[in-house]
């Protein structure tokens, strides 16, 4: 990868082809952007159950996936509800708080040992001052956030919940490898009981 030409030692050690991809899929970065960029990202370790963020709380950066998995969800009347998961090379955060600087409404937990990129508010506005691809590379992030959040909302008012399972293990084959079934079974809005039963139509149909 050209990348890797320009980027210092201690750079390249800590970041993963993972970060990199992640960085350049959108907007084609210099190699110097790119430097700056990644520079500007902050490594953080988070073990199984850790909180990401919790609400109540700012959320002072976003991150990015480098190894693992998140969940986004919140606290309702009913329990937990999933919103959202996120895994290797994506971007997650509550983007409202992150923007007002207020607190948030949601949890992000790690669902196994994951390991993140973080983005402050701060580096991200120096980041927007440098340069027209830094501004261009926060816009499509929050547009990319903003379609997977009304996605999820639009899913779960107007499809069943076996069409919205699908297209949950359609996006992520290995999801249920990697997460417990009662996340899945809150992010679908159903009991735990009626996702084994989803899940038991769709293999007796493969048969």
């Amino acid at each position: 990868m050209r990348h890797y030409n320009y980027l210092s030692s201690k750079i390249q050690f800590r970041m993963s082809t993972t970060i990199i991809n992640a960085l350049t899929a959108l907007i084609d970065f210099s190699d110097a952007e790119l430097a700056e960029f990644m520079e500007a990202l902050k490594p953080r370790k988070l073990k199984k159950n850790d909180f990401m963020l919790e609400a109540g709380t700012i959320c002072k950066s976003m991150a990015i996936i480098n190894t693992g998995g998140l969940r986004y969800y919140s606290i309702t009347e009913k329990g937990e509800q999933s919103n959202w998961f996120a895994f290797e090379g994506e971007w997650l955060g509550d983007y409202e708080s992150f923007l007002t600087q207020q607190p948030s409404l949601h949890f992000i937990q790690a669902l196994e040992d994951t390991e993140i990129f973080c983005l402050s508010y701060d580096d991200m506005q120096k980041l927007y001052s440098k340069g027209i691809r830094f501004e261009r590379f926060g816009r499509l992030i929050a547009e990319n956030l903003f379609i997977s959040t009304e996605r999820s909302r639009h899913d779960l008012a107007n499809l069943p919940a076996d069409q919205r399972y699908l297209n949950l293990i359609n996006r992520y084959p290995n999801i249920l490898k990697r997460i417990q079934i009662q996340h899945i079974a809150t992010y679908l809005g159903i009991q735990p009981q009626s996702l084994s039963r989803i899940r038991r139509n769709i293999a007796s149909k493969k048969n």
